[in-house]
């Protein structure tokens, strides 16, 4: 007769332990995506509020700006705005350094949004060797990024670096262009080095004639309806000489 009361005892006791679980369980709330908890966790604006030094993938667009974004899309970026005075330029652009190198990035705007940045990097080298060099560098870098370029085109011409004569001052050329596919972006890498030799301070012709630049562009947001600029006609050579 104890046994019976013993186990009639445990039966209620487990049955009284079940009942104040569903009773607590009951007590828990649990968070919806609505008011203050998921909703507000997760803005929607989130591409543009994402860190600048996490890149998107190309193919959406250039470091977390969106291809075919208004030209009145905030830009985020570490760089510093360059002021231009046109109102209704196209273009926005900010300087910075990228890596070792100090650039000016160009945004620049179509009908259809955001189509193309262009990347120009201030040029420290006075030799055209080394103005190669500094082009194979970033050529490697984005290689090991996209892979090989699709398209490679590299020209040099004129006199070399031990060139002289100052009385006779000539131009050493290269001329350096590789494409890579990341569709449906295409980025160009473009070096025109011209450096006037011999260095010297009676220079025949003065500043600098190099360029290098890095674009990456869209296709796809190639479109603006601008008419074509009216031809005007041009003086006359003697009044212009």
């Amino acid at each position: 007769m104890k046994r019976l009361y013993l186990i009639l005892f445990f039966v209620q006791f487990g049955f009284s332990q079940d009942d104040l679980e569903v009773a607590n369980s009951d007590s828990i709330e649990v968070p919806t995506a609505n008011g203050d908890t998921l909703e507000q966790a997760i803005p929607n604006d989130l591409p543009s509020m994402l860190d600048p030094s996490i890149p998107l993938t190309i193919d959406a667009g250039y470091k977390g700006f969106l291809w075919g974004s208004a030209h009145t899309t905030n830009i985020i970026t570490s760089f510093s705005p360059v002021e231009n005075i046109d109102s209704l330029s196209n273009i926005k652009s900010f300087v910075g350094n990228l890596g070792p190198d100090s650039a000016i990035v160009h945004y620049f705007f179509a009908d259809s949004g955001f189509w193309k940045v262009e990347i120009d990097f201030l040029i420290q080298e006075l030799t055209v060797e080394m103005q190669v060099q500094d082009f194979l560098r970033h050529e490697k870098n984005i290689s090991e990024v996209y892979g090989p370029p699709s398209k490679i085109n590299h020209k040099e011409s004129g006199v070399s670096s031990t060139y002289s004569n100052l009385l006779d001052q000539k131009f050493s050329n290269a001329f350096y262009r590789s494409s890579w596919k990341a569709e449906p972006a295409v980025i160009d890498l473009y070096l025109n080095s011209s450096v006037l030799l011999p260095k010297s301070d009676v220079s025949i012709f003065s500043g600098n004639y190099s360029v290098l630049k890095l674009v990456y562009y869209n296709p796809d947001y190639m479109y603006s309806s601008s008419p074509a600029p009216i031809t005007e006609d041009l003086p006359s050579i003697f009044e212009i000489y």
